[in-house]
């Protein structure tokens, strides 16, 4: 007689199929000899034989010498209780594990680079797309910034004044008077004897990133780390407050 069992908790915590139904047999009919199991379970010798010395080996089932037989009993569950306690523990720390991990994904900084004209035109496309309305930007600009027309997207006005997008700006002294003011910007200007921005690199930082554009490779080094930023926006708005 085949014996069907459906899914039991002995399964759900890592015992075959057949190991629960041996072992549930056992409990059901008591001593059993390999005949009998195979008889019960349906399974084949080969198999009854293998799936015993599992259960045994797992201390779930003992053996009883019948004469020149060997008969089989099944051991207390409380044997099982202890297992599961053992894969509770190893789950606990585990799942803390995956949690740590988790966590962690979030927090690492995703750095990409790129060249050429185009990376600088994404680079401004990414600003005023990605920010929600209302928003803020922090943009240390470099002389050539003032001429960086052909790298803006041609959408990035309008996005950006739909948006009312408030734009704080540190730049030196020669740059900040050769600008024209516009709705939405504030300028600062470092004195031009700390020749700050003279290598032509821009740092624009915004939602959870930071961008380093330079001009002079035509290159761009992205951030998105919201650590990074929040750290970088807090640098910019000390300078800026002390200018």
């Amino acid at each position: 007689m085949n014996i069907k069992h459906p899914q039991s908790v002995l399964e759900k915590i890592g015992f075959s199929k057949d190991e629960s139904i041996v072992y549930r047999t056992l409990l059901d009919l008591g001593p059993c000899t390999m005949t009998d199991i195979v008889r019960k379970t349906g399974l084949h010798r080969p198999k009854a034989y293998s799936i015993v010395a599992v259960l045994v080996d797992k201390e779930l089932v003992g053996v009883m010498p019948k004469g020149k037989q060997k008969q089989y009993v099944a051991e207390s569950p409380d044997k099982i209780e202890k297992l599961f306690t053992s894969l509770e523990e190893q789950f606990n720390k585990e799942i803390q594990s995956l949690y740590d991990s988790y966590e962690t994904k979030g927090k690492k900084p995703i750095v990409t680079y790129a060249e050429g004209d185009k990376a600088i035109t994404n680079a401004y496309s990414d600003i005023v797309h990605s920010l929600k309305k209302n928003d803020t930007y922090y943009r240390y600009s470099s002389a050539l910034t003032l001429s960086r027309k052909k790298y803006v997207p041609k959408d990035y006005k309008e996005v950006r004044d739909r948006k009312g997008l408030e734009r704080l700006v540190i730049t030196d002294e020669s740059s900040k008077n050769s600008q024209n003011i516009r709705l939405g910007r504030t300028v600062k200007a470092v004195p031009n004897d700390f020749k700050l921005f003279d290598n032509n690199i821009s740092q624009v930082i915004y939602g959870d990133k930071v961008v380093f554009v330079d001009y002079n490779s035509k290159t761009t080094i992205t951030i998105k780390n919201p650590m990074i930023a929040e750290f970088q926006k807090k640098i910019f708005k000390l300078l800026f407050k002390k200018l």
